[in-house]
């Protein structure tokens, strides 16, 4: 199986259409469709989910 994006020097590629994934505009999408799902990017302790 292969991974959905491709990373190469900070630039995510869609391996599918090969077009230039925008990282803000993905992030922003992703953010507003878990609001209106009512799921929390934050957890228990305050930090975000994706926060490494």
């Amino acid at each position: 199986m292969s991974k959905p994006t491709t990373e190469m020097a900070g630039v995510m590629i869609d391996p599918v259409t090969g077009e230039i994934i925008d990282s803000k505009e993905l992030a922003e999408r992703l953010l507003a469709q878990a609001k209106e799902q009512a799921v929390s990017p934050v957890g228990p302790c305050g930090h975000a989910v994706a926060e490494s």
